[in-house]
């Protein structure tokens, strides 16, 4: 297997960027992407090459014949964690929730994650949520205005991330919990409500218990689907198997059966692609699972079970491992016969 790898191109005089695009017989945007991924603020090509420019960062098979993707290296499996960025990187998130064709509501936000630091055994990454669009809008009834303020005292949130990229631990759950303390009673005279006062003494169990908060964020997409075990060490056919719960109506988990491959092929620009796809073994009905159900019988022949599956594709920034974008659907067959269907979309911004 070739082993493909960054290496340098030099830049002569009366060279421009369409005509080494040309030479080499690749794109113009395709030679920005792949230089800028690498090069420093002011090496970084725009329109043109700047001026000071006597080289540029390209894959080694474009100087041989271009290839439209890249294999990955047979070894790659168990080096897979990203490096250290230290630079912020931020993240645009979409939820779209459709009932067949319908679009039934739509939640969008951005968020900020940093690589903090290690603490023994595993990596601190922080991470930093905006604010959240419903539909576009922000929230606007009040119930709903309570709510994002509550989650607010969340953010930022230090996260213990295993090797195998998830969620272990959180790092300043004493900070939280204090944050939430300090503005908890303005919440409680701000909304005067028997459902408000409901709402805040859920929220106390969640803030004042680490494993609580652990379980809540599970049940959020971003975090369920950012920190999955991505990095495992994949063996030579490069795929693996686990379970895990996934998000179902954002209120309650499901299990599935996740085969999860690390693919033989580069995106163009150079980015690692990781499939995952997700079956429901479940043994609960869509109303046991809507209930929050516990069921310890497995065979029940004429039971009709939760039927759903789910696609995902990670792909990785080349220069250091971290996740560019997650694009997942996951779809389900409700008891009316309809289909309920997540649509995820987390881009690097």
């Amino acid at each position: 297997m070739k082993l493909i790898y960054l290496t340098k191109y030099p830049i002569n005089e009366g060279d421009t960027l369409e005509s080494v695009a040309k030479k080499l017989n690749i794109q113009t945007e395709y030679l920005k992407e792949v230089h800028n991924a690498k090069a420093g603020f002011w090496d970084k090509i725009r329109n043109s090459f700047p001026k000071h420019l006597t080289e540029i960062y390209v894959y080694s098979d474009v100087l041989e014949e271009q290839s439209p993707k890249k294999e990955v290296q047979k070894e790659i499996g168990s080096n897979l964690f990203p490096m250290r960025f230290y630079t912020q990187k931020t993240y645009g998130y979409t939820l779209e929730n459709y009932e067949g064709d319908l679009l039934k509501n739509k939640i969008q936000y951005e968020v900020d994650a940093v690589y903090k630091k290690n603490d023994y055994n595993f990596k601190i990454i922080e991470i930093n949520r905006k604010q959240v669009y419903v539909n576009h809008k922000m929230p606007e009834v009040a119930v709903e205005q309570l709510l994002d303020k509550i989650a607010q005292n969340m953010f930022p949130i230090a996260l213990r991330i295993s090797d195998t990229g998830e969620i272990k631990g959180i790092a300043n759950h004493t900070e939280i919990k204090e944050r939430w303390l300090a503005n908890k009673d303005e919440l409680t005279n701000y909304y005067k409500k028997e459902q408000s006062d409901t709402i805040i003494q859920k929220a106390d169990l969640y803030f004042n218990n680490e494993n609580t908060l652990l379980g809540m964020l599970s049940k959020n997409w971003f975090f369920n689907l950012f920190f999955k075990p991505i990095y495992a060490h994949y063996p030579e056919k490069k795929e693996i198997q686990y379970t895990a719960k996934v998000p179902f109506l954002s209120n309650r988990l499901v299990e599935y059966e996740i085969t999860q491959t690390l693919k033989d092929l580069y995106t163009m620009s150079g980015k690692v692609i990781i499939d995952h796809i997700a079956k429901t073994i479940d043994h609960r009905t869509v109303k046991e699972v809507l209930q929050d159900k516990m069921v310890l019988e497995k065979d029940r022949p004429n039971i009709q079970l939760i039927q759903s599956e789910g696609n995902v594709q990670y792909k990785l920034n080349s220069t250091d491992n971290s996740i560019f974008s997650i694009l997942g659907t996951f779809s389900t067959k409700m008891s009316n016969e309809k289909i309920n269907k997540i649509q995820v979309e987390i881009y690097q911004q």
